[in-house]
């Protein structure tokens, strides 16, 4: 449960405006787990891969971590759409993220990629529209 907590402040830390759709949180939750999926996104934003040709699944866990992150209050819950990071979880994933022993991949791949991912990618991967 710690690492889904940490992952999802640090997601929310690189996020523009420090907030995110829930299927922003979800693609990025699933992607940052395996080496394989952080390249499709890496391939995706490049223009290599089709929003078609890469994996989009539903994280359970995160569900936990959002309800866990909310309660301690490192995030808030905004109209039941999105997640923003508070103070005091900004300042947690600041320190998650300038600890080199953990998280250092993962880090690295949402500090690249989370600022990238708009509304829009989101609604062409979750929606397969280029399947044409």
């Amino acid at each position: 449960m710690s690492w889904g907590i940490a992952v999802l402040l640090i997601t929310l830390f690189y996020s523009r405006g420090k907030k995110s759709n829930f299927q922003k949180l979800q693609f990025l939750a699933h992607s940052v787990r395996h080496r394989e999926s952080r390249e499709e996104v890496r391939g995706l934003l490049s223009g290599v891969y089709r929003p078609s040709d890469v994996s989009v699944h539903v994280e359970p866990s995160l569900n936990r971590a959002v309800a866990f992150a909310c309660a301690l209050k490192l995030a808030a819950l905004n109209n039941g759409t999105s997640l923003s990071l508070t103070e005091k979880g900004a300042q947690i994933a600041k320190s998650i993220i300038e600890n080199q022993d953990s998280l250092k991949e993962e880090s690295e791949f949402l500090r690249e990629v989370a600022p990238k991912i708009t509304d829009s990618i989101m609604k062409r991967v979750w929606r397969l529209e280029d399947l044409r």
